[in-house]
């Protein structure tokens, strides 16, 4: 077995989580999580604590995944599109790519009896360091949710401190909001794709995730060395394929920092279309401003993360649906909502945008 590192505790959304690599891989793992995590403003801390061991040891999967295939085990689906197998060996809960599947057979999940969370991963995995990621996220949904805090679909920046909550569906624009801010306000990146909201409406808090560009929006700045050229994508409105970097990539993108939690004191709602649309802001009433944001809740249910998976949840999902409807009544109470609407051809968009939003923060 190769010799083991330990990274020093890292806090996610006021989690801690203990690392333990092998040190043939703790380069690689350690770099990768560091351009994730947050850079300032932490949020307040949870007082748990998540231990995570990454083996990179061929040997060590193929003797488990031969053990695995050997024991009864039932297909789950816990995160959209990726079917794994869970089976039980002693007091272990294993999760393993479903045979056939698109998964690669390179890697397996475990939760040992104490809690603490196992990744083991083929020295040949492709960028295996991205593993781990899952496992944090995962926990940090789950504490979050019995923090009493709740989970969005959305985007969200630090303007001059000031938190702003970028809410939609896929394609609405979020992304393009967030770029605007950061390339013209200088903006910190707290969170691009999930995003939590403390109790009572009061701060936004981010989730570790890559930010998700499109190919119009990057075409729409000048070229930065921490970002890919916009013509390596296509162009075109409403395209799946958008390149990815990490949070401190894009943040620094804009000499900007990638900061874990503000104040709430905005929501933005972009409906953008394929056209050249002139920008307007209007104020929705509360019952309308609150279905939208009702309709990006994550809080039981989220699109992506269908079941709970490496981390138990605590809380009944009746709770928290109630805790989540209680957070929205709040937050429509306590901080204005705002949609904005354009058009992707409209000249000057990202700059009109970040004007739009910091004038409303004045």
């Amino acid at each position: 077995m190769n010799g083991r590192t330990s990274n020093k505790p890292m806090l996610f959304a006021g989690h801690r989580f203990h690392i333990h690599t092998d040190a043939a891989f703790g380069l690689d793992q350690g770099i990768h999580l560091r351009n994730f995590a947050p850079e300032s403003d932490p949020a307040p801390l949870c007082g748990q604590r998540t231990h995570i061991r990454v083996h990179y040891s061929a040997d060590l999967l193929r003797d488990r995944m031969a053990r695995l295939v050997a024991t009864p085990s039932l297909p789950v689906v816990p995160f959209r599109g990726e079917p794994y197998r869970l089976s039980l060996i002693g007091p272990v809960c294993w999760w393993w790519p479903e045979p056939g599947s698109h998964l690669p057979a390179d890697h397996l999940y475990a939760r040992d009896a104490t809690g603490g969370l196992h990744i083991l991963l083929h020295p040949g995995t492709d960028r295996g360091e991205r593993y781990a990621l899952r496992v944090i996220r995962e926990a940090v949904l789950r504490c979050a949710e019995h923090r009493g805090w709740t989970a969005f679909h959305a985007a969200a920046a630090a303007v001059d401190g000031h938190g702003v909550l970028v809410a939609g569906p896929s394609g609405a624009g979020k992304t393009t909001v967030l770029t605007a801010l950061a390339a013209h306000r200088r903006a910190d990146l707290i969170g691009s794709d999930r995003v939590l909201v403390t109790e009572t409406a009061a701060s936004v808090v981010g989730v570790p995730l890559s930010v998700r560009i499109a190919g119009g929006t990057l075409s729409a700045l000048t070229p930065r060395e921490s970002l890919p050229p916009h013509s390596v994508l296509p162009t075109g409105f409403g395209v799946a394929r958008k390149a990815s970097c990490t949070p401190h990539d894009f943040a620094h993108a804009f000499a900007a920092r990638v900061r874990e939690s503000a104040p709430l004191r905005l929501v933005v709602l972009p409906q953008l279309s394929d056209d050249d649309q002139e920008l307007s802001i209007t104020f929705p009433c509360p019952a309308a401003a609150r279905d939208a944001l009702n309709a990006v809740c994550c809080t039981p249910d989220d699109e992506d993360w269908l079941h709970p998976w490496f981390a138990n949840r605590t809380r009944d999902p009746g709770e928290l649906a109630r805790q989540a409807a209680d957070l929205m009544d709040d937050l429509v109470a306590r901080v204005p909502v705002m949609r904005v609407t354009a058009g992707v051809h409209t000249a000057h968009l990202l700059e009109r945008i970040a004007d739009t939003v910091t004038r409303r923060l004045l």
